[in-house]
């Protein structure tokens, strides 16, 4: 009997114990998960700006911004998402985009924003950052097309040797644009949406990404742009991997990314629209399957070696990049890092 009591005391002393020690793992866990909500938790509100082919999400199966826009929300994040025109200039991209801008404040109430930009969405952001300086606590690249993409130039230049296949394939592009804001529904962009954009003209991205339009661009807005171009790096054929001022009239310039070509063969992307980019793209050439890597850098450069391509840079298509790479998290760790400079 004494035996008997014995044990039981023990047992319960050791399911005492096991309690208590449940009862701590939780509280860290909370804890853990209470610091995970507010880890990009940033002072002002993120707002995402898409490059060109932008969409909100097509036809509510898959946003623009794959898996991002949530996971940002997990952590914290007030963010918002834009949808600028699809084939644009950039100061037409960069009109838009201050519209939605001004919208945000107002719908937020904050004085500032942080825009983070993809692609040609680079060009807006920048247009915003320069010409209202005082809206915009920084501006985050990821993938940025900077700079022109020779691709766009070797497009132009087939147009006009082949006039015909130019109006066919402008037209197919151009349908493909317009079919593409017509099934963009709201995506996961929370309590704003953007207003439907004017009708679209393929030729007009064509022009834009262009060497003549970028030059002309880059001269009236350098905010951030590092001193060494894509033209003294051989045209794109080399990359040096330099960012530019960090600072200008108060905004915040990053800039991060990589230069892969392929990185996932089940990826349509990588499996069929990179092949046929590549056909208007010099070889031997440091780029990402739509752009030179050159044209990445704005401002503090902060990794330019991540194994994702032009398309990985927004987890597309459906999440299918490289082994081991997780985009929505990269994006998480640059607002952290507002969040630590008190953006």
């Amino acid at each position: 009997m004494l035996r008997f009591k014995y044990l039981l005391s023990g047992n319960f002393v050791k399911i005492g114990f096991l309690v208590i020690l449940a009862m701590v793992i939780l509280s860290v866990e909370e804890d853990s998960q209470a610091k995970v909500s507010n880890y990009a938790k940033t002072k002002y509100p993120v707002v995402l700006v898409p490059g060109a082919l932008a969409f909100d999400s097509m036809l509510g199966i898959s946003d623009y911004w794959f898996g991002i826009t949530n996971e940002l929300r997990d952590r914290g994040t007030d963010v918002y998402v834009t949808n600028l025109s699809s084939s644009a200039h950039h100061i037409q991209r960069g009109e838009e985009l201050l519209e939605d801008v001004r919208r945000i404040r107002a719908l937020t109430g904050a004085e500032k924003v942080n825009l983070f930009a993809h692609s040609q969405g680079a060009t807006a952001s920048r247009y915003v950052a320069s010409v209202m300086p005082h809206w915009v606590a920084s501006v985050s690249c990821i993938n940025c097309m900077n700079e022109s993409s020779q691709v766009a130039d070797n497009l132009a230049e087939f147009g006009e040797k082949r006039r015909f296949a130019k109006v066919v394939l402008t037209g197919l592009a151009t349908a493909l644009f317009n079919a593409v804001e017509l099934l963009s529904i709201k995506g996961s962009d929370g309590e704003y949406n953007s207003p439907k954009r004017p009708k679209q003209d393929a030729y007009d991205l064509v022009i834009a990404a262009g060497s003549e339009d970028f030059e002309r661009f880059n001269k009236q807005f350098p905010n951030g742009l590092p001193k060494d171009d894509c033209v003294s790096q051989g045209d794109g054929k080399y990359y040096k991997r330099k960012g530019g001022d960090k600072v200008v009239n108060g905004v915040h310039y990053y800039s991060l990314g990589g230069s892969e070509e392929v990185t996932n063969r089940l990826d349509p992307i990588d499996s069929i629209f990179v092949p046929f980019v590549k056909l208007f793209y010099p070889s031997g050439h440091v780029w990402d399957g739509l752009v030179p890597g050159c044209s990445h850098p704005l401002g503090d450069l902060v990794e330019s070696r991540y194994a994702m391509n032009h398309y990985d840079a927004i987890n597309q298509v459906f999440g299918m990049v490289a082994s081991g790479v997780d985009v929505p998290s990269i994006f998480a760790m640059q607002i952290n890092r507002l969040r630590n400079e008190n953006h």
